[in-house]
C-alpha cells in the first residue's frame, strides 16, 4: 500500500471531489424539488413519495448485496489480492441479476395490491398504479447497476463519481422545464423521465466500468463458495437493511393513515432537504469507507484504529457545520425555497428530527463500516435490526394514544442513539476498541464542540427576533457567528495534536506555503 502520508492526501482529495459534487447538487435539487412540488401539487407529491415507498420497501435486499459486492471488492484490493477481482465481478452481477428478477416476481405480485390499499384519491389510483410500474423498472436498473458502483468506490475513483453525480442533477434540472412545458398528466410524465434518467446512467457507468477496470468484462462463472460466502454476508446485512427499510417505510404508511397524503408531502419534502445534507455526509464517508476495509484487510492497526477515531468525529463536524443552521432557520429556508404557502405542514419539525438522525450516523459510521471490514457481522446486526424493529410498535401505539404525528419521527431517532450506545460497547470486543480512549476523544469532542458552539448563536437568534429583526439580515449574522465560534471550538477541542498537524500539513501543501522555504 501507498504510505499513509499518501493515503491521508487521497481521503482530502477525495473529499473534495465529493464535496464539490454535492454543492452542486445541492443547489440544482433544491431548486429542482421546489418546481416538482409545485408542479405536481402536494397530492401528486404526496401520491409519487407514497407508491415509491412501496418499491423502495425492498431495497434493504440491494443495500445488502451492495455491501457484500463493496466490501469483498474493497477487502480484495486491500489485500493485493487483484486476479480475484474478475471472479467476485462476475458472481456479484450473477447475484444482482437473480435478485432483480426476485424482485420484479415479488413487487408484480403485491405492488398492485399494497397500492391499492393506500390512502389516495380513488380518481388518481390508475396514475398511481402506473407510477408504481415505473418506479419497479427504475429500481431493478439500480440494482443491475451496483456492481459497477461498487467497484468504482473501491477503486476510490471519486472524480468520475463527482462528475457523474453533478450531471444525474442536470438532468432532472432539464427534466424539470419538460415538466413544465410538456401538456400531459404531471405525475406519469415525472415518473417516465425519472426512469429514463436510471437507463442513462447504467449505461454510462457500464461503459466507464469497461474501459478503466478489466475485472469489470462479465464472464460466466459460478463459484460456489464464493457465492456462499457473498449471500451469508449479504443475508446478515440484510438484517440492519431490512429492519431501516421496514421502519422508514411502515413510518411512511403510520403517517399516511394517520395524517393522509399531506403528511406524506410533508415527509417526501423533509427527505429532499435531509437528502442534501446526507449527501454531505455520504461525500465523506464514501472518501474513507476505502481505507477503512484496506487497512484492515492489510493487518495495519495502528492506523486502521486513526481513521476510526478521526473519521467519526470530523464526520460529525462537518455535517453539524451545515445542520445545526438550517435547523435553527430551516422554516425560513423552507418559505424561501417553496414559498410560504407551498410547505406542507409539519416539514419543519420533520427536517429537524431527520437531522438529528442523520448527526447520530455521522459518528457511527466508521464504526459499522470496521465491522464490515471484519466479515464478522452477525450479532452486530442481530443487535442492531433488534433495537431498530422496537419503532413499530412504539410509534404505533404513541399515535394511538393521540400523540403528535411527528413523534414518529422523534422515537426513530432516539432509537438510533440507542442502536450507536449498543454498537460502540460490542465492537469494543471485536476490534479490540479502547472504548475509554474513544468515549473520552471522539464523544468529549463532540460534545464539548456542540456545547461550546450552540448557546451564543442561539442566544443572537432568540433575541434577534424579540427585537423583530428580519430573517434576512439575522441569518447572515447567525452564520458568522456561529461559523466563528465553531471553528474555533473544532480546533481548540474537537481535534487532538496529531489531527491538528496532518490538517495544517494539508492546507499548506493546498496553498503552497511551504515553497517559500525553497526560494
Amino acid at each position: 500500500m501507498a504510505s499513509h502520508g499518501e493515503d491521508y492526501k487521497r481521503v482530502a482529495r477525495n473529499t473534495g471531489f465529493l464535496y464539490l459534487r454535492q454543492l452542486v447538487v445541492v443547489l440544482v435539487g433544491l431548486y429542482t424539488s421546489r418546481v416538482v412540488l409545485r408542479t405536481l401539487g402536494e397530492t401528486d407529491f404526496g401520491i409519487y413519495s407514497i407508491v415509491a415507498a412501496v418499491v423502495i420497501y425492498l431495497s434493504f435486499l440491494k443495500q445488502a448485496l451492495t455491501n457484500a459486492t463493496y466490501r469483498f471488492f474493497t477487502y480484495d484490493l486491500g489485500t493485493g489480492n487483484e486476479a480475484n477481482l474478475g471472479k467476485t465481478f462476475s458472481m456479484s452481477m450473477n447475484v444482482h441479476l437473480l435478485l432483480a428478477a426476485l424482485v420484479v416476481v415479488i413487487l408484480e405480485i403485491a405492488g398492485p395490491i399494497a397500492v391499492g390499499r393506500l390512502n389516495i384519491p380513488a380518481e388518481r389510483m390508475g396514475v398511481a398504479q402506473l407510477v408504481f410500474q415505473f418506479s419497479l423498472l427504475n429500481f431493478v436498473l439500480e440494482i443491475i447497476r451496483t456492481p459497477y458502483n461498487s467497484s468504482i468506490i473501491a477503486h476510490e475513483k471519486m472524480d468520475f463519481y463527482a462528475v457523474t453525480s453533478i450531471g444525474e442533477a442536470f438532468l432532472k434540472l432539464g427534466m424539470v422545464f419538460l415538466l413544465m412545458w410538456i401538456a400531459w398528466d404531471k405525475l406519469i410524465l415525472y415518473a417516465l423521465m425519472m426512469c429514463a434518467i436510471a437507463v442513462l446512467l447504467f449505461f454510462w457507468y457500464r461503459i466507464y466500468c469497461l474501459r478503466h477496470f478489466p475485472e469489470t468484462h462479465y464472464h460466466k462463472v459460478w463459484d460456489t463458495a464464493l457465492m456462499k460466502k457473498m449471500l451469508s454476508y449479504s443475508g446478515w446485512s440484510m438484517l440492519v437493511n431490512g429492519a431501516d427499510v421496514t421502519v422508514q417505510q411502515t413510518n411512511a404508511v403510520y403517517l399516511n393513515l394517520f395524517g393522509g397524503v399531506g403528511a406524506n408531502a410533508a415527509l417526501g419534502v423533509a427527505n429532499q432537504v435531509s437528502g442534501q445534507l446526507n449527501g454531505l455526509l455520504s461525500s465523506f464517508t464514501n472518501a474513507f469507507n476505502p481505507q477503512i476495509i484496506k487497512s484492515y484487510a492489510a493487518g495495519e492497526r495502528k492506523y486502521f484504529m486513526n481513521l476510526i477515531f478521526s473519521t467519526s468525529k470530523i464526520s460529525y463536524f462537518l455535517l453539524f457545520t451545515v445542520a445545526f443552521p438550517v435547523m435553527v432557520y430551516i422554516d425560513f429556508i423552507l418559505g424561501l425555497w417553496l414559498g410560504k404557502d407551498a410547505v406542507p405542514e409539519l416539514t419543519g419539525i420533520f427536517t429537524r428530527l431527520i437531522f438529528c438522525y442523520s448527526l447520530v450516523d455521522s459518528f457511527s459510521a466508521p464504526l459499522w463500516q470496521a465491522v464490515h471490514a471484519t466479515g464478522n457481522i452477525r450479532m452486530h446486526q442481530i443487535l442492531m435490526s433488534a433495537v431498530k424493529i422496537l419503532n413499530i410498535p412504539a410509534s404505533y401505539v404513541a399515535l394511538r394514544l393521540g400523540a403528535p404525528l411527528y413523534t414518529v419521527l422523534a422515537i426513530w431517532a432516539g432509537l438510533n442513539f440507542v442502536c450507536d450506545i449498543v454498537r460502540m460497547v460490542y465492537v469494543r470486543r471485536l476490534i479490540e476498541l479502547p472504548l475509554w480512549a474513544y468515549v473520552k476523544d471522539v464523544f468529549g469532542g463532540i460534545l464539548g464542540v456542540t456545547a461550546l458552539s450552540v448557546p451564543l448563536p442561539l442566544w443572537y437568534y432568540f433575541s434577534a427576533g424579540n427585537r423583530g429583526v428580519s430573517e434576512w439580515i439575522s441569518a447572515p449574522v447567525f452564520f458568522c457567528i456561529f461559523f466563528a465560534v465553531y471553528a474555533a471550538a473544532v480546533w481548540l477541542i474537537g481535534l487532538n495534536v496529531d489531527e491538528r498537524k496532518m490538517l495544517s500539513g494539508l492546507l499548506r501543501e493546498k496553498l503552497h506555503i511551504g515553497q517559500r522555504h525553497n526560494v
